[in-house]
């Protein structure tokens, strides 16, 4: 038999490393909901929102309700098609980076984990995000909870890199956008300092006197380890990276193209696709931040400053927002099977000696 090229055996030894990273078992048990913290979103959601409706008195909640005419119901079904093909979409990047870890499961099998996880992230009222949930599925599943770890967050991480990049071909594509003062400057400083945050969670991560410190060590620091490394595995593979890349591109496009679909809806001519593609992914990032409860307030509030320079009403704003929450919501509604299959899995292996989610 040939001896192995030195790429193969570097390959080898990335493999084996990640492998014995995630010999100390965890509970694989979800953590109990905190209804104090669940409670505190909603406030500071309501906050947010109220303090719109003070700030913009002309607004009535009468005016945040659309025309449900054939066309806008038709637009709001593409909305939610598209939405539901994204998740596809974000798989694929799931997987791309699962496989650059040697994690290797059907294609079938983590969409299901995802669409489940996003069930939780959307639709649920819960204290932990449906990425927990991501983790302990495909952990379970690999029987190393902290590979999973590193795949779900490099995977995640990545779209701190395709959102800024969509952002800047909305801004450099539609009419006039790069010229609206406020909102243009917002875009562009939320697009920079989301690129500079990542290049440095990645050197830290990725350098080994960084979180490559921690590759030997126990307990919650080799979840860290297991990202070092498997930043080194993703590094050498550049045809790997371009293909996350693009699949992360065409995910978060089409969550664009959603949100855009939604302006439709709404009669709302003045959001254009590229003025989506500008605009929307500043706001994902902001409202990404663990204050309110699925960037309830902060949403809408990006889309007054964003949209209204564009021209569209301060009520049309805060009912774009309103409304893109509700088509997420309903196309989350596809990992509700998958989750109470999933949560019907775990009890049963609880009754074999395995512990058992906790949701409430």
């Amino acid at each position: 038999m040939d001896d192995p090229t030195p790429e193969e055996a570097d390959a080898a030894e990335r493999a084996e490393a990640l492998a014995e990273i995630g010999d100390e078992p965890v509970p694989l048990v979800l953590p109990r909901n905190d209804w104090r913290r669940i409670g505190l979103r909603l406030l500071v959601s309501a906050a947010f929102l109220a303090l719109l409706f003070w700030r913009l008195p002309d607004v009535s909640l009468g005016d945040l309700l659309p025309v449900l005419t054939s066309a806008a119901v038709g637009w709001l079904v593409v909305a939610v098609v598209v939405h539901l093909a994204a998740y596809g979409l974000q798989t694929l990047r799931w997987a791309q980076v699962s496989d650059a870890l040697g994690i290797h499961l059907p294609f079938r099998r983590l969409t299901s984990h995802l669409l489940a996880g996003e069930f939780v992230s959307n639709a649920l009222p819960t204290s932990f995000g449906g990425d927990v949930l991501r983790v302990l599925r495909q952990g379970d599943d690999v029987g190393d909870h902290a590979d999973s770890f590193a795949s779900t967050s490099l995977e995640r991480l990545t779209g701190w890199l395709v959102l800024p990049m969509l952002s800047a071909i909305g801004l450099l594509a539609g009419t006039g956008l790069t010229s609206l003062g406020t909102a243009t400057l917002v875009a562009v400083v939320v697009d920079v300092v989301t690129l500079v945050a990542l290049g440095t969670i990645l050197w830290v991560a990725g350098h080994p006197r960084g979180a490559g410190r921690l590759v030997d060590r126990a307990g919650w620091q080799r979840y860290l380890g297991a990202v070092h490394l498997g930043i080194v595995a993703v590094r050498h593979h550049p045809g790997r990276v371009a293909r996350i890349i693009g699949a992360g591109l065409a995910f978060q496009f089409l969550q664009c193209v959603s949100v855009w679909a939604c302006a439709r809806a709404l009669g709302l001519p003045q959001v254009t696709l590229f003025a989506a593609m500008a605009f929307f992914p500043p706001s994902a990032v902001v409202q990404n931040f663990p204050l309110t409860l699925g960037g309830l307030g902060v949403r809408e509030a990006a889309f007054v400053l964003f949209f209204g320079a564009l021209g569209v009403a301060d009520e049309q704003a805060i009912a774009l927002g309103l409304l893109v929450y509700l088509v997420f919501v309903v196309a989350s509604l596809a990992g509700a099977p998958a989750f109470v299959l999933g949560r019907r899995r775990r009890r049963a292996s609880g009754r074999d000696g395995v512990n058992t989610d906790h949701t409430g």
